[in-house]
């Protein structure tokens, strides 16, 4: 087959060659077909092994398509999870962030109720002392202008005693003169 072809070829572009085709076939027609027919076996084999492993290329590509697309669903579920887990976790400190601030509010209200009510008390006790002291000092100036009321009385007092003393050694001495 391959025979005709090559002669039609080669008479057309040179009519001399094909001659030389036959002679070459004659010389050379067992090993060339043999060549051919290894170089077709070859051919064939390399084909199936080129088959087999583009099959076996595929298998594995395909095999480890699984395996990557495995590994990254449980990445996946993994993360998924640590998500989650992270998210239970931030709410579990918010919660506990709030009832802390809740608690701090309630503490920080107690502490401004007492504060007031301690101020309130302190307010009174010192309207009270305020008012016990005016008291005191109305009561210490009273006596103080009672005793001054009384010693000016009994200074006066003393006082006309000594103008009727001096009245009296006055006469006397009125007296004494008059006598001399």
């Amino acid at each position: 087959m391959g025979d005709n072809t090559k002669q039609p070829t080669a008479e057309i572009i040179n009519p001399g060659l094909g001659d030389i085709e036959k002679v070459r076939d004659i010389l050379f027609g067992k090993y060339v077909s043999s060549f051919e027919q290894r170089f077709a076996d070859l051919e064939a084999r390399l084909e199936a092994d080129v088959d087999q492993l583009k099959d076996r290329l595929s298998e594995k590509i395909a095999g480890m398509d699984e395996t990557v697309n495995k590994s990254l669903k449980k990445l996946d579920q993994r993360i998924a999870a640590e998500q989650q887990s992270r998210d239970s976790e931030l709410k579990a400190l918010q919660d506990m962030l709030s009832k802390a601030e809740s608690a701090l509010q309630h503490s920080i209200s107690l502490m401004e109720d007492q504060a007031n009510q301690d101020l309130a008390t302190i307010k009174k006790t010192m309207q009270t002392s305020q008012q016990e002291l005016v008291d005191q000092v109305t009561t210490v100036q009273t006596e103080l202008m009672q005793q001054s009321a009384t010693q000016k009385q009994e200074l006066e007092a003393d006082k006309v005693g000594r103008q009727a003393l001096a009245l009296m050694l006055d006469e006397v001495a009125i007296k004494l003169r008059g006598s001399d």
